[in-house]
């Protein structure tokens, strides 16, 4: 009996199985679920930080307090870590500047000075209230020295 190697295999003939080669997958892989899960997570979490943010800017905009600031830059710090263990800033930005360094760093830097103008414009607003209290705090300290 001679075989040939022009026949195909019986599951074949009948159309059971379909020909595919090595490596094709329709359906995708685990690995991009769980990207893609990770991913859906992440983003939920920014969107939760973002509201606390915009809760606190508005609480920040209506009491111009050293503490309200220090709510606010805390709770930014934290988006930002968020953001770059997420890697959405290098994700969406892939590009790099004249000197090779990622544009992430230009936005983080960015945000940095525009927290240091916020602070330095509630010392300034709040200057007067804590001239009042360093009156306040020496009158004090005066009285105390009169006690003892």
């Amino acid at each position: 009996m001679k075989i040939g190697n022009n026949q195909r295999p019986f599951v074949e003939t009948l159309g059971l199985r379909e020909d595919t080669r090595a490596g094709d997958v329709k359906s995708p892989a685990f690995q991009d679920i769980f990207q893609q899960a990770n991913a859906k997570l992440t983003r939920a979490e920014l969107d939760k930080l973002m509201r606390q943010i915009d809760s606190l800017g508005s609480f920040l905009a209506r009491n111009m307090t050293w503490k309200a600031l220090q709510d606010y830059k805390e709770q930014v710090r934290r988006f930002l870590e968020q953001v770059v263990k997420g890697g959405f800033g290098a994700k969406e930005k892939q590009g790099f500047d004249r000197r090779g360094r990622m544009r992430l760093y230009k936005i983080v830097s960015q945000i940095d000075d525009l927290m240091a103008e916020l602070a330095e414009q509630v010392v300034a607003d709040e200057k007067d209230h804590l001239d009042l209290l360093a009156k306040i705090g020496d009158i004090r300290g005066l009285l105390v020295n009169l006690y003892f």
